[in-house]
């Protein structure tokens, strides 16, 4: 996660006209009933600049869904 909070600090410093992903592999918990990347946004939607996109690559389907 200090990493990811790191990624939006340069997010935040990239030129606006810049695409911004942040693209993370999606494991779930089951003790929050969630995956890591909604888990993220829930708690630290603060740190997420306005246009940042969060991506999840899920490994069994072979697909990525846009969280954000």
């Amino acid at each position: 996660m200090t990493v990811w909070n790191e990624a939006m600090y340069y997010f935040f410093l990239a030129p606006p006209q810049f695409r911004k992903i942040l693209f993370v592999l999606k494991d779930w918990s089951q003790t929050r009933n969630s995956t890591l990347g909604t888990y993220y946004i829930r708690t630290n939607s603060h740190l997420i600049p306005n246009g940042v996109e969060i991506w999840e690559f899920d490994e069994a389907s072979k697909r990525a869904n846009k969280l954000n």
